[in-house]
């Protein structure tokens, strides 16, 4: 199964799609301001050390990352879908330390086979239900208007934070979320949106800038002990 959106509850995930890129640090430092998350759907070849930092800050800051695909392809059309989603698996790891549980097929191209074979990776798809088709360039007004027009309780909301300049999208968005909390909506990340739970890891050290403290662990996380002593927890693979 494929998810399109979550509960009905008063609650919405915005999904960023096709970084990291250029735009992507302007993208966290407006949701930043903000005080909201999101979930960034990477594409694998596109993780570079020169976006190690950012991904860092987007985890720090409470933002997911999901999968979506190494070289964004149709997946419907290729033979390698394993490998699309494992190569991406391994390039958020080695950056981050991260496992990511969702994926996002490009152009939401998918069939069974797909998401049985996401689901053996950890990984589950997910869709949306709000498209503003932000990828044309409608403007700023039109953007908001759209988002607005179609989001309900429990909304999945599909736009770009790469794949060409996304200014359009990045000034669209503190409007956007500042109008959905005016309507009684929390603004919460998909795996929170569709009630997977965090799963964290003991490691020994400071676990290289991506660890965080005990205190810090969300009350709901599930932690995978080890016998190796450690007051700092690696983020982990969310899961249901």
């Amino acid at each position: 199964m494929a998810y399109r959106h979550g509960p009905p509850r008063r609650e919405v995930a915005i999904g960023f799609d096709d970084g990291p890129a250029p735009d992507t640090p302007a993208f966290v430092r407006m949701l930043e301001r903000s005080h909201a998350q999101a979930t960034f759907f990477v594409i694998g070849r596109q993780l570079s050390a020169v976006y190690r930092a950012t991904l860092l800050r987007e985890l720090r800051d409470g933002d997911v990352l999901g999968d979506h695909t190494f070289t964004h392809p149709y997946l419907t059309q290729t033979g390698n879908v394993r490998a699309q989603l494992e190569d991406t698996i391994r390039a958020i790891r080695s950056l981050s330390g991260y496992t990511p549980c969702v994926f996002r097929p490009p152009y939401g191209a998918y069939d069974n086979s797909i998401v049985q074979i996401a689901r053996s990776l950890g990984l589950a798809t997910v869709l949306w239900n709000v498209d503003p088709a932000d990828y044309t360039s409608p403007g700023t007004g039109e953007i908001e208007r759209r988002v607005l027009t179609q989001v309900h309780p429990g909304s999945i909301i599909v736009s770009h934070d790469g794949g060409g300049s996304r200014r359009q999208t990045l000034a669209a968005y503190p409007s956007i979320i500042a109008a959905l909390r005016a309507r009684g909506y929390r603004i919460v990340t998909i795996p929170e949106l569709l009630g997977f739970r965090p799963v964290y890891g003991l490691c020994v050290r400071a676990c290289d800038g991506i660890g965080v403290p005990r205190r810090q662990l969300p009350s709901n996380a599930i932690i995978e002990r080890t016998p190796r002593p450690s007051g700092m927890l690696r983020l982990g693979l969310p899961a249901t």
